[in-house]
């Protein structure tokens, strides 16, 4: 890891600690904790997700990062839950933050922009699914606008990095959109980890 890498490191846990105790909290203020936990979704993990590869020159920045971020959520089920975005005895969150960050870190060297893009199907796609869900239904649920957006979202994040993946990134994308549907897996893991099998998948056969 270089200076450079160090400084964008602080800066960006500076950025993401100003989103969840800060912007998330007023969310849940205004309009709940579902609202403040998909803003954390978009705000925090999604920007950060796109920047990685941008900022960081190794995958050391994305492990320090991540660690960071798995280390605060599990210390607020392990102590005292955050109260506006996290659900006692619900890891969500934890899933959600460690997914991301292995798949950054194991897709470094072999094509980052799988990690990047399967952990964008998540932190963009479910986030901004969970918002229309909210103002279509007014609450969670698993209703048909929800899978629209998620679709609509995974395929926009797919051609916009078809040219790092190819064209199993929308594969990959109609996996997320589908995956979104189902709770028997949570999708903080199914969402990412499955789509990105998927993408890598063809170049292992």
């Amino acid at each position: 890891m270089i200076y450079s890498d160090a400084i964008n490191g602080i800066l960006l846990v500076v950025y993401n600690l100003f989103i969840i105790r800060y912007v998330s909290r007023l969310i849940d203020k205004k309009l709940g904790m579902y609202m403040a936990r998909k803003a954390i979704h978009i705000l925090s993990a999604g920007v950060s997700i796109l920047l990685a590869r941008v900022i960081f020159s190794d995958w050391l920045g994305p492990l320090l990062m991540g660690s960071l971020m798995v280390a605060y959520t599990a210390m607020g089920h392990f102590r005292k839950p955050h109260s506006w975005f996290q659900i006692r005895r619900n890891y969500a969150d934890v899933y959600f933050t460690v997914a991301c960050t292995a798949l950054l870190v194991v897709f470094w060297n072999y094509n980052v922009w799988i990690g990047v893009l399967s952990a964008s199907f998540l932190a963009w796609g479910d986030g901004l699914t969970g918002v229309v869900r909210n103002s279509v239904y007014g609450k969670r649920n698993k209703g048909l606008w929800g899978t629209v957006a998620m679709f609509a979202v995974c395929m926009a994040l797919a051609h916009f990095m078809n040219g790092h993946v190819g064209y199993i990134a929308f594969v990959g994308a109609a996996f997320a959109s589908v995956a979104e549907r189902f709770e028997q897996i949570d999708d903080n893991i199914s969402i990412p980890v499955g789509s990105a099998i998927i993408m890598v998948l063809p170049a292992l056969l």
